[in-house]
Order: C-alpha cells, then structure tokens, then sequence
C-alpha cells in the first residue's frame, strides 16, 4: 500500500493531479489496482527536528488509513509544506481530510 521507488512518485506527481493549501501538496492519479497507494515526502526543510517530520508522518499514514476505502484505485503523494510543522495534528487532519474529499469526487 505504499509508493517506493523514484518511478512512482515520479509518474504520481507528473501524470497526477493535484491539490494544494497550506499544509500539503498532494498528487493523485488511478493505478489500476483495488487500493490505493500513499507515498510522502516530509524533507528537512520542513523542520530540522526528526520528531516534528515523524509527527507530521504519523498523521499522513493515519489519515490515509481512516480513509483508504475513498482513495481506492489512486496512487497520492503527499508532500508537507513548511507551514506543516507549524500546525497541530486536528489541523493537519482536517487539511488532510479536505484533500481526500477533493480527490475521491
């Protein structure tokens, strides 16, 4: 259920579309399978602290997972923006869920 190689994310975020606000960016395309795949980026730009990225991590796989049966058939990149380590986890959940609502209609 996960996006691991360069070629993935690559095609993902070429071929996909795209939603962005200001906590993620997040790519989608169909994959052709019975589920989706979750890849993420949360680089070290968008915080020095590894506990603040695994924090942010954390809540990406979460989401993902509470809503995997809306995102069946997509491959979805999430990449965090700088803002993400500034914000809590009910708001990082709730830009997350707004990405999801847009991506599966």
């Amino acid at each position: 259920r996960r996006l691991l190689t360069r070629r993935q994310f690559d095609s993902t975020m070429k071929d996909g579309r795209r939603t962005r606000d200001e906590y993620f960016t997040v790519y989608a395309r169909d994959n052709g399978f019975a589920h989706g795949r979750l890849g993420m980026t949360v680089a070290r730009k968008v915080s020095n602290a590894a506990v603040c990225r695994n924090r942010i991590r954390r809540q990406i796989r979460e989401s993902f997972r509470l809503h995997q049966h809306e995102l069946a058939g997509l491959d979805i990149v999430v990449m965090a923006n700088t803002r993400a380590a500034l914000g809590d986890n009910p708001a990082l959940r709730l830009a997350l869920d707004t990405h999801w609502k847009r991506l599966s209609h």
